[in-house]
């Protein structure tokens, strides 16, 4: 075995402190491991908060969790067949061990190995061993993750699309149709119109919602949460959400889901239930923020749950999301873009916090057309 490859990452030093491009060292794959090369990495509002707070990640550190690519190379005694070089490949940020008491209760979006600062000493500058956030480190040439955290991409979908299903898609649309389990002619709002929350618009719209309420202050994607499935639309300028919300649902909505990151929006989500409503909280918020709620309001049925990479089996839930894209069902393209580089990763953090993109991406390397 060689002793591993050089690679440019976007290193982050510090909170708040621009990343620099930097020669990083990868160590190959071990026993159970992939080497995977980047194609594209989706930039999430998590990736931002943490840069921005620190919160979750020890520095010297390389963001990103959304990518795909293609298996670099693969370590020994690997048990997965389906996984080779040259393999087309989403990553998945929870590593599904499946040794943990939540793998073998069906449940890897709560697997034990998950962890948004890992030190494996896979990623390593100058010597010094740089944090992965959430043991995936996109924005990096190439990165080892796991072989259980790796799915294949079916032809026909790009892989600068099939990096979204890596976290926003199946964050999002498995919140409304996993963890709150949208049904046939229910009633839904979604606070917040980002990648999580367009994508639970879409979630609604697929398990056949009959209206769809979203909630966002940026007219732009209130319009495209329109055109994704969104039946009305909300802006927190025009006057109290939660009482439109009453209004236009004679009572409150079955379904609320909560893609902003905060305890008001959760609590704006959670006061537009009506009576055996299920509030779902699906943002990140700071670590030390609070959600009070009156307890009164339990006992008319309502729920309010926490929902981590929307309640998804990555082996199971991805392949099914890839077959809704293939038949049109599930359109990422819209929520994407701009696009930029690895040289202006710092351009693509200032596009997503300022509203101006819903999805930036980083392109590592075009994709060979079919």
């Amino acid at each position: 075995m060689s002793a591993g490859v050089r690679a440019r990452a976007a290193v982050a030093h510090g909170p708040g402190e621009p990343l620099r491009v930097e020669e990083v060292s990868v160590r190959d794959p071990g026993p159970g491991e992939v080497r995977v090369r980047i194609a594209a990495c989706g930039i999430c509002a998590s990736d931002l908060h943490v840069w921005r707070t620190g919160e979750g990640i020890g520095f010297p550190a390389v963001l990103g969790h959304e990518a795909a690519g293609w298996i670099d190379a693969v370590g020994p005694a690997l048990a997965e067949p389906a996984m080779d070089v040259g393999q087309r490949v989403v990553i998945a940020w929870t590593p599904r061990c499946g040794r943990c008491r939540a793998c073998r209760s069906g449940r890897p979006h709560v697997c034990a190995g998950i962890t948004t600062d890992a030190h494996d000493g896979s990623l390593s500058l100058r010597g010094v061993r740089l944090g992965r956030y959430m043991n995936v480190s996109g924005l990096a040439e190439r990165v080892v993750v796991p072989a259980g955290s790796v799915v294949p991409v079916p032809d026909g979908l790009p892989l600068g699309s099939a990096c979204l299903v890596g976290c926003g898609v199946a964050t999002g649309f498995g919140a409304a149709a996993n963890t709150g389990g949208a049904r046939w002619g229910e009633s839904v709002a979604v606070f917040g119109c980002g990648g999580v929350g367009l994508s639970a618009v879409q979630g609604a719209r697929v398990a056949g919602a009959a209206r769809i309420v979203a909630i966002d202050p940026n007219p732009a994607r209130l319009a495209l949460a329109r055109r994704l499935g969104a039946t009305d639309v909300l802006s927190p300028g025009d006057g109290d959400p939660v009482a439109a919300l009453h209004a236009l649902t004679e009572g409150g909505v079955d379904l609320a889901v909560e893609a902003v990151g905060g305890a008001a929006a959760a609590r704006q989500a959670f006061d537009a239930l009506a009576p055996g409503g299920r509030a779902i909280v699906a943002g990140l918020t700071r670590f030390t923020e609070e959600l009070r709620i009156p307890v009164l309001s339990l006992l008319l049925d309502k729920s309010v749950h926490g929902s981590i990479y929307g309640s998804s089996d990555p082996w199971r839930d991805f392949p099914r999301l890839f077959d809704l894209c293939a038949r049109g069902a599930l359109q990422i393209e819209p929520m994407v873009g701009p696009d930029f580089t690895l040289d202006t990763v710092n351009d693509a953090f200032a596009a997503l916090a300022s509203g101006r993109a819903v999805r930036p991406r980083v392109i590592f390397e075009p994709e060979p057309e079919p």
